[in-house]
């Protein structure tokens, strides 16, 4: 009698042990582990650690740094003639702005980018019907996941133009940090009060060290946050760029916050003798931080060596400005003179109208402000051909599979 083989044991898979997932789950799309989640539980127990989450996210990062052609940005546009009416979330080509992917389109109500680190976004919903009502959101745009945050605490009391808040990264804990800064001034100076929300327990924690800063001007204003919706995190903080020590209204200084160790640390600006009304941006220039100086004559960008103590500043590029370039990054900028002209809040000026600029390196270099690409060499201004709202914030697109399994994440979509 002839044995005759077993057909069940012929199609099983060989086993690969996790070790070789481990290397190859990190070189895989964020949807696709999503879906490799449901396949057994030796899969999904790879895929929710939170060290393989922080790898898949490095490994992305290098792959977008590498390909710097095919380089993503987010796009939230207000809809309305305020932005009143809900907002568009949208992927788009750094290059041309063309839309690639629509992530969700949510009706009512207002939204406003805080800030962004790791693929999540910092959101601030508010309902235009009431200035009382504000909302704080995570959003993981590349999964479609939202973590709506529990009120923080803290509360300042002058006004709700006087908080600030930023999100970072802490690489010593592996952990996402919400932070908000309220300001309330006392006599000739003001303190910054700080509070901490930690993704792992999502809870906020009152730090009982504020920060003491002068008061810049006549109406008793805290200059260091006008710029902080445009941070940037880079090495396990938040940068921004700030005023703290004059009453020009130019930036001096660059803020940073440190997510492991809580505090806040300053370093002065390298620029000297620059033409009145020069604007200042910061953003990410190869890898370093830099900052992109701009008046009506002559524009410069100075790049940032953190590991330099002494000569931290290196001059990377300088040259004549244009009209148009100048005006087109004046759009982009918090015009505090018109604040006070039509008698609003400086500080609500400074949040609603600052945008983030970013680099690429095609055609000799350029910067993308708002939905306009600056030329750095001959100083061209060239609008973007597709229609963009004027309620437009840009960020950089990364994928991330942070929010995907826990703290009772919900789906992005229901809100469309």
């Amino acid at each position: 009698m002839s044995s005759s083989k077993n057909p069940t044991s012929s199609s099983k898979l060989p086993y690969i042990p996790s070790e070789i997932w481990i290397q190859i789950f990190p070189k895989l799309p964020a949807k696709t582990l999503l879906r490799f989640r449901c396949v057994c539980k030796s899969w999904r127990s790879i895929i929710d650690n939170p060290d393989f989450v922080h790898l898949h996210f490095q490994h992305s990062q290098i792959n977008s740094e590498n390909n710097m052609s095919n380089k993503l940005l987010l796009t939230l546009e207000g809809m309305g003639h305020y932005g009143n009416e809900g907002c568009v979330l949208t992927v788009c080509d750094a290059q041309t702005l063309a839309k690639i992917d629509r992530i969700a389109r949510i009706h009512s109500d207002r939204y406003r980018i805080l800030g962004s680190c790791s693929g999540l976004l910092l959101v601030e919903r508010s309902n235009y019907r009431s200035t009382c009502h504000h909302e704080l959101r995570l959003w993981n745009p590349c999964i479609r996941k939202l973590l709506i945050l529990p009120t923080c605490p803290l509360r300042s009391y002058l006004n709700d133009d006087t908080t600030w808040y930023v999100l970072g990264f802490a690489p010593h804990t592996q952990d996402y940090k919400v932070v908000k800064f309220a300001f309330d001034k006392y006599q000739d100076s003001g303190n910054v009060y700080i509070a901490v929300y930690t993704l792992s327990n999502q809870q906020w924690t009152i730090r009982n060290d504020p920060l003491t800063v002068p008061i810049l001007d006549n109406y008793y204003r805290c200059r260091l946050f006008d710029s902080v919706s445009t941070a940037v995190f880079f090495r396990g903080a938040v940068h921004w760029l700030g005023i703290i020590d004059n009453l020009t209204h130019a930036f001096t200084h660059l803020a940073s916050f440190d997510f492991d160790h809580e505090k806040i640390t300053f370093l002065e600006l390298p620029f000297t003798c620059e033409e009145k009304g020069t604007l200042r941006f910061l953003f990410f220039l190869r890898g370093s931080l830099a900052v992109f100086s701009i008046s009506e004559v002559t524009s410069s960008i100075w790049m940032l060596d953190l590991d330099n103590q002494k000569r931290p500043w290196t001059l990377w590029f300088s040259g004549k400005s244009t009209l148009d370039g100048y005006k087109a990054f004046e759009l982009c900028s918090a015009n505090l003179e018109k604040a006070r002209l039509v008698s609003l809040s400086p500080e609500k000026e400074a949040k609603e109208r600052m945008i983030k600029v970013f680099y690429c390196e095609s055609d000799g270099g350029y910067l993308v402000c708002g939905n306009k690409a600056y030329n750095i060499a001959s100083g061209k201004v060239q609008p973007f051909k597709r229609y963009m709202s004027s309620h437009l914030k840009l960020e950089t697109y990364s994928e991330s599979l942070v929010l995907s399994n826990a703290y009772g994440a919900r789906d992005l979509r229901s809100f469309s």
